[in-house]
């Protein structure tokens, strides 16, 4: 086949993918596919699935263990406890006039496990509740100022696990990971706490038929 055809036949096959996709990201897309011609051993431990949304799906599960593996311990030399206890910080930092259900939502937890976290974040003084002047039954949740400089402490922190995860890939290979992955983030994260009562056989013909 003329490389010329090939090229061509391989972008419309990208594009149609990635209909939002640039002729950059379809570079780094074609790079990537090449890379994965090369044998692992190592790779997922050793035990890698058939099928690639498998596989996707062990990586990032093996990626969150991992990065949780340093993260947790760098945050409790700060006497941050859990890792969500940062996602709460961070949440309710970055939300405007929160409220308790709306953190416990955005982080997915079950109701008791969320309270629990804002109950141990309240003990320590890094949050503090007001009244909510729109609805006097419920009240707003803010940082404190030390909850603030344990939030700042947290970022730094972090900033040095990432660069420890992830200082071998490029930043090309990053921002391409982040494209390909942000529609699915967006779209679960806006029906996953409602779909906590749905029946999963319901979820999956919605999402399949």
């Amino acid at each position: 086949m003329n490389k010329t055809v090939e090229l061509v036949n391989q972008w419309a096959a990208f594009e149609e993918k990635h209909p939002d996709g640039s002729i950059q990201d379809f570079f780094r897309y074609e790079l990537i596919k090449e890379r994965e011609k090369q044998p692992d051993n190592k790779f997922l431990g050793g035990v890698v699935p058939p099928k690639p949304d498998q596989m996707l799906a062990k990586i990032i599960d093996r990626l969150a263990k991992i990065y949780m593996l340093y993260a947790v311990d760098l945050l409790k030399t700060i006497d941050i406890g859990s890792f969500d206890e940062f996602l709460y910080l961070n949440n309710i930092y970055n939300t405007e006039n929160p409220k308790k259900i709306d953190i416990i939502n955005n982080n997915f937890n079950e109701l008791s496990s969320g309270l629990l976290i804002l109950d141990r974040l309240k003990k320590k003084n890094f949050i503090f509740e007001k009244a909510d002047l729109n609805d006097k039954r419920s009240k707003i949740i803010s940082l404190s100022a030390e909850g603030e400089r344990k939030l700042k402490s947290c970022y730094e922190l972090l900033d040095k696990v990432n660069q420890v995860i992830f200082k071998d890939m490029s930043t090309d290979d990053i921002l391409l990971s982040i494209k390909l992955l942000k529609p699915v983030e967006i779209k679960f994260s806006g029906i996953a706490v409602s779909d906590k009562k749905v029946p999963f056989e319901e979820i999956y013909r919605r999402e399949t038929e």
